[in-house]
């Protein structure tokens, strides 16, 4: 079953880089030298964290599979070439010189 995938819009894009802010800066609060000595620091960024995770979850999953599609170079469509010489018959025939001295 193919996978069905879109561009996000700008202002689903402009969401998704907004939960990937956030979520850098909770991590970020979560190793932080004062949430390691301070629990309510650590529940902050924590809390950071899940609120990026809620923005990110409220785009729909196929603007943010094709986010990340095109971010990995992924190309949406297209064709694979047959490497080959394609016979009438159907059959693919690949090294036409096996077995004889050229």
């Amino acid at each position: 079953m193919p996978r069905n995938y879109r561009s996000p819009t700008a202002e689903e894009s402009a969401k998704l880089d907004k939960s990937r802010e956030m979520m850098q800066k909770g991590i970020e609060g979560e190793t932080d030298f004062l949430s390691k000595i301070s629990p309510t620091m650590a529940k902050s960024a924590r809390d950071t964290q899940r609120s990026a995770k809620k923005m990110r979850e409220s785009v729909p999953a196929a603007a943010r599979e094709g986010e990340a599609y095109n971010q990995a170079g992924y190309a949406k469509g297209g064709m694979v070439k047959k490497r080959g010489v394609t016979r009438a018959d159907g059959c693919i025939t690949k090294g036409r010189t096996k077995g004889r001295m050229v």
